[in-house]
């Protein structure tokens, strides 16, 4: 059987990847796509603002690729005795969406599988909803964000909390830290990890912030930027975190708040040592 070979390479938070183009074997009904010895069950041809992308396979690990104009997306899949069932936000706007299944091979290189498209029939606040890493469907993320804010009443009120919470529970993992700074980045991130675990990096702070702050209804960013001091710049990660009764976004920052026991949220010289590059 002749495949289409996919290789990537994961840097910090960015995947690149090229391939082989050759083709890959696939047979299609009316209700799946079976290719590669993954099974897909066909989504609907438009969708409102989600995908659900589910079947079966004899493969031990897969990932999705969720793709539109330029940008694309990788996401982990969880597979129960051979079935999958991922609910996907397409946060990227209205239009085309290409979803593809591909098999892990060995190391660092994966094969295609089933390949659709979609089209998104409406604009999603990507702020609200889940994303990558951002596990805020999850029940384990819900009860907690609903326990951590019981009987608040105000945005604002709720995003403390938040920040409160995850600076008081979670570890920094400086064993990840070091890999990171060896180019090493072949580790667990996201919300739901850095819940189970009780540690995580910067990013993973910041996941676990907006994960549990979308789970209550709150609008929250994460944000990839610098660490800025006279002595070095590194990555760094954090949040902005909407409140609506003041018309703005506010800037937090668990990670300091637990490394550096100093107050990180929307203190007035926040950028004093932050340098915001992108937002998601």
């Amino acid at each position: 059987m002749k495949k289409t070979t996919l290789y990537f390479f994961v840097l910090a938070i960015v995947i690149t990847f090229c391939f082989t183009p050759v083709q890959a074997s696939s047979a299609q009904t009316t209700s799946s796509i079976i290719s590669n010895g993954v099974v897909l069950y066909k989504p609907p041809q438009s969708v409102d603002g989600k995908v659900v992308v589910a079947g079966n396979t004899s493969k031990d690990k897969i990932k999705v690729i969720v793709s539109k104009d330029d940008v694309s997306t990788w996401y982990d899949v969880n597979l129960v005795n051979g079935t999958y069932n991922e609910e996907i936000w397409l946060i990227d706007g209205k239009g085309k969406y290409k979803i593809s299944v591909v098999v892990h091979e060995y190391d660092r290189v994966y094969s295609y599988g089933p390949i659709v498209e979609v089209n998104n029939t409406i604009d999603v606040n990507r702020f609200l909803v889940p994303s990558k890493h951002v596990e805020s469907n999850n029940e384990e993320i819900i009860e907690l964000a609903k326990k951590i804010t019981q009987n608040l009443t105000t945005s604002k009120e709720k995003a403390k909390a938040i920040y409160d919470w995850v600076a008081q529970n979670i570890e920094y993992d400086y064993d990840k830290y070091l890999k990171q700074l060896n180019n090493n980045f072949d580790n667990e991130y996201g919300a739901l990890n850095t819940l189970r675990t009780g540690k995580g990096v910067c990013y993973d702070y910041s996941t676990l912030v907006a994960a549990l702050g979308r789970a209550v209804g709150l609008q929250v960013k994460v944000i990839k930027g610098n660490f800025v001091n006279p002595y070095r710049n590194e990555l760094h990660a954090w949040n902005e975190i909407y409140i609506p009764e003041e018309n703005r976004w506010i800037n937090v920052d668990a990670t300091f708040a637990y490394s550096l026991g100093t107050n990180y949220f929307d203190n007035s010289d926040f950028y004093k040592d932050h340098e915001k590059i992108s937002e998601y």
